[in-house]
């Protein structure tokens, strides 16, 4: 206990109303927490607190002057009841769904014209300019005979049996194919 006497007396006057005023929160929470309450409202609790302290004097104990004043003052009331309601829940109202717009149909881009045999080239039999130099993929699209390749000093023709020769503009073409045809041209 002589402990806690020295450090009352080393305390300033400031300290010392702060531990008094913390006592009195902690009684009042004690007591409301300890205290049963009515209709399950929960009391009003107003502590007020007056703390006056003097100047410690020489004697073993502080003399300090405090005046508590806690008073419970619950408030009951017929009015504090409320009687709870049922919220009447909004009803849905349908909502205008927006009329769709037709999508107007894409207006296709022109494409190259596929010649015969569906070559992406556009090479046909009308008159234009002749190919000496076919692409490598030629082939892929014409039925081109079997020296299409190894025989590449001329032109591309058709022949009779309807195969393709690279060798248009030259003396024997399309001899072993029945024939020349007719010449394929580019644009």
């Amino acid at each position: 206990m002589g402990a806690i006497a020295n450090a009352w007396r080393a305390a300033s006057r400031r300290q010392k109303v702060t531990i008094v005023v913390a006592l009195l929160i902690a009684a009042v929470a004690v007591a409301s927490l300890t205290s049963p309450s009515a209709n399950n409202q929960v009391a009003q609790t107003q502590p007020t607190a007056t703390a006056a302290a003097t100047t410690p004097s020489p004697s073993a104990t502080p003399s300090a002057t405090a005046t508590e004043s806690a008073t419970e003052t619950p408030t009951f009331s017929e009015a504090a009841t409320a009687t709870v309601a049922p919220t009447a829940k909004p009803t849905a109202k349908p909502t205008a769904r927006p009329t769709p717009k037709p999508t107007p149909k894409p207006i296709p881009k022109p494409t190259a014209t596929p010649g015969p045999y569906g070559n992406p080239w556009g090479y046909d039999f009308s008159p234009g300019n002749l190919i000496y130099s076919p692409p490598s993929a030629f082939c892929s699209y014409f039925p081109c005979i079997a020296s299409f390749w190894t025989s590449t000093n001329g032109y591309v023709v058709q022949c009779v049996d309807r195969k393709f020769s690279h060798s248009g503009g030259r003396q024997g073409v399309c001899s072993q194919h029945g024939g020349y045809y007719r010449t394929l041209y580019s644009h």
